[in-house]
């Protein structure tokens, strides 16, 4: 055990990047990217892993972290016809890979246990001509430091 406290942000938002990179396909021959900083030539849609929130656990056995982390699911459409249904078919497959009652991530500092949902919400916007519509997924995680 490690007697001073680290920051476990890299670690967490790793942990969600490795689980998701190059696991995101609902539309035929198209992966679905996933960033941390969006690019700016990048062209919906894609995953944005947004804001973590980290919380300390005190105890006297060891440093623990209750965490949440944001991901964002950016769609564009051109015109009317777009709808939620993409935004869902990603969420569908991002739950497939975070929900998991086993331990989601170690390395040789961090546990990172049970992924739980915290809640859902879409954003609709028009923008240049078109539509966004985005899904923000809230995720949770308990981190114990090794």
């Amino acid at each position: 055990m490690n007697i001073h406290a680290l920051d476990p942000s890299n670690t967490y938002r790793k942990a969600y990047y490795d689980k998701l990179y190059n696991q995101l396909s609902v539309i035929t021959g198209k992966t679905i990217p996933v960033y941390d900083r969006v690019p700016d030539d990048a062209v919906a849609p894609f995953v944005i892993l947004s804001n973590i929130t980290l919380t300390p656990i005190l105890n006297t056995t060891g440093y623990g972290f209750k965490a949440s982390i944001v991901i964002d699911i950016v769609t564009r459409f051109t015109n009317s016809n777009g709808g939620k249904k993409l935004c869902d078919d990603i969420s569908n497959l991002i739950f497939q890979k975070i929900l998991t009652r086993d331990n989601f991530y170690s390395d040789t500092d961090w546990n990172i246990y049970t992924s739980k949902l915290e809640s859902t919400r879409y954003i609709e916007s028009e923008s240049n001509g078109g539509y966004v519509i985005r899904k923000l997924i809230t995720f949770n995680n308990n981190i114990q430091q090794l």
